[in-house]
């Protein structure tokens, strides 16, 4: 059993996240064959079994761990927007890092998500190279990734 966080989060400013947090969890997406989720949406079942490995996987703090995972689910929900799924499908998996990058450091308020306009700006920043690492299993730390 975890011990529940000693402060109160503000839900209006989600606080930032480690970068290596949140590619766990695409690791695990992938992994666990729900790469679909960013077209399709999340179901019960998805959050549920990628959550459950999450938590086996994770070595961090309880707190930092719902951040990553509220960071987590609110990148999958913006996906679902027309013009970040048409990223989605004209870059394919190498939108991923540079959308793990831009989701640990952009606001986030839970209420209204994040800024689909601003995510747009970040990946469009970002240099897209890094597809053949969810293929070859390589860590984030071996990719000079820092929290």
């Amino acid at each position: 059993m975890t011990a529940a966080p000693t402060s109160n989060m503000d839900l209006s400013d989600v606080p930032r996240a480690a970068s290596a947090d949140l590619w766990l969890l695409i690791q695990i997406m992938v992994e666990c064959e729900h790469g679909l989720l960013f077209l399709r949406g999340v179901t019960d079942v998805d959050r549920a079994k990628i959550e459950d490995r999450f938590w086996n996987d994770f070595e961090g703090g309880t707190e930092r761990g719902v951040v990553a995972l509220m960071r987590f689910w609110c990148l999958v929900d913006i996906f679902q927007s027309r013009r970040l799924r048409a990223l989605l499908m004209a870059r394919g998996y190498d939108i991923f890092y540079p959308a793990v990058v831009a989701a640990a450091r952009l606001r986030l308020n839970l209420h209204w998500g994040f800024n689909p306009q601003r995510l747009i700006w970040a990946l469009a920043t970002e240099r897209p190279a890094y597809s053949s690492t969810l293929r070859l299993g390589i860590e984030a730390s071996q990719m000079g990734m820092a929290a």
